[in-house]
């Protein structure tokens, strides 16, 4: 089951230091970097994005082909079906 959005990057949650932490409030990462935290939290959102391009676009636009390409790239590294 995936972890909902909105992910939150946090500093310390639960004692735990750099996490980022699910909208049920579980801990998907710790020791995240700090730099790379709020990028890695925004994640879903911007699939989500991603994903509402690549529906928009017509095939054959440049933009619309990038949106699934990197739509692709990451539901072959996710290892879970589209949905």
């Amino acid at each position: 089951m995936p972890s909902p959005a909105p992910w939150r990057f946090h500093e310390s949650c639960y004692g735990v230091k750099n996490a980022i932490v699910d909208a049920d409030k579980r801990i998907l990462a710790s020791r995240v970097p700090v730099g790379d935290g709020p990028l890695m939290a925004a994640a879903p959102t911007m699939l989500a994005i991603l994903r509402r391009v690549a529906a928009t676009l017509p095939k054959g636009d440049e933009l619309g082909e990038l949106a699934r390409r990197a739509i692709a790239l990451v539901e072959s590294v996710d290892g879970r079906p589209k949905v």
